[in-house]
């Protein structure tokens, strides 16, 4: 088997073997005391406002797709994102939000565009993520210490990956090439002439009203992010603030970014745990805590399988008429 091949059949299950590991480490009375606890009406809140942020984050990515020319209407883009969060949960690093591309060149509009649109508003939420990082790193060095240097490493790793990703020289390139034709069935030679000036010059070229407006979402979507963490702790009655809760959301989400896992599964669990250490909580309300918000992320972005579902019958409908 070739080196490449079992590198990536490693990264693959990488995640999965933590979660068994953390799994064979956990003491499960604890946690089974812990669920009888829970405060379930939180959690059907934490629901409520996560299909709320996913309709924001569909308006946000409709505002950079109408800067593009790409005219679709507000409903159609929250099908088409919920459709793409659906597909990427279940892919390594979300990959699978590019099955976007798929269904707006099906619509016959732009592939570089529409591939355009979902790399900047990716680019934008892991720049966002970035830029917390540091912010905790410089403002709250006090309260994480040493710690803070493993997520350092990560964050050089995130920017590294970005720029291997981008690069058309690089063999990840190559890699993530050959995923989106085998996977989603786009001819990745369309846009594999993506570069860092074809990346800038679309950016001049954003209307200066849908930058505003997209700010706008882009604020209320990570308020909304954080406040579905933060209820979901309110369920579990943890002593934690809002702040607090934010930053363990902020470094998790780094950690998460990586594509060594499906859904996050064992790496977001690890990251909890271990920052839920440094405030004195178990392992057991850590894995619990991380738990929840996978259950809730799957139970509101899998109605993002209705969509798919609708659009794919849709193609196979026009594909059936062209054939006759």
């Amino acid at each position: 088997m070739p080196a490449n091949r079992k590198i990536k059949i490693f990264l693959q299950i990488l995640g999965p073997l933590i979660f068994i590991y953390i799994l064979s480490k956990i003491d499960y009375q604890i946690l089974f005391e812990e669920i009888k606890l829970l405060k379930w009406y939180f959690l059907v809140l934490a629901a409520g406002l996560m299909i709320f942020e996913i309709v924001v984050r569909s308006l946000r990515w409709r505002t950079i797709l109408l800067s593009l020319n790409i005219n679709i209407s507000k409903l159609s883009s929250i099908k088409l994102h919920w459709l793409g969060i659906f597909i990427g949960i279940i892919t390594p690093g979300r990959f699978g939000e590019l099955i976007k591309v798929y269904f707006l060149k099906k619509r016959s509009y732009n592939i570089f565009r529409s591939f355009f649109s979902i790399i900047l508003d990716r680019t934008i939420d892991i720049l966002i993520l970035l830029f917390f990082g540091l912010l905790i790193f410089f403002f709250f060095l006090k309260d994480i210490g040493i710690y803070i240097i493993p997520f350092g490493l990560i964050l050089l790793l995130v920017i590294i990956f970005i720029f291997l990703l981008i690069d058309q020289r690089s063999y990840l390139h190559k890699l993530f090439g050959r995923f989106v034709q085998k996977i989603l069935h786009v001819e990745f030679k369309n846009y594999s002439r993506f570069t860092f000036s074809k990346f800038w010059q679309g950016i001049k070229g954003l209307k200066k009203k849908d930058v505003i407006y997209f700010f706008i979402y882009l604020i209320v979507s990570w308020c909304l992010y954080f406040l579905v963490r933060y209820v979901i702790a309110l369920s579990l009655g943890l002593d934690l603030s809002f702040i607090n809760i934010s930053i363990i959301s902020i470094l998790v989400a780094i950690v998460t970014i990586l594509p060594i896992s499906i859904a996050g599964l064992g790496t977001r669990e690890a990251a909890v745990i271990y920052l839920f250490s440094l405030f004195g909580l178990s392992k057991e309300m850590a894995l619990l805590f991380s738990l929840l918000i996978l259950t809730i992320d799957i139970l509101t972005i899998s109605f993002g399988l209705i969509p798919y579902l609708k659009e794919s019958a849709l193609i196979n409908k026009v594909k059936s008429y062209e054939f006759k």
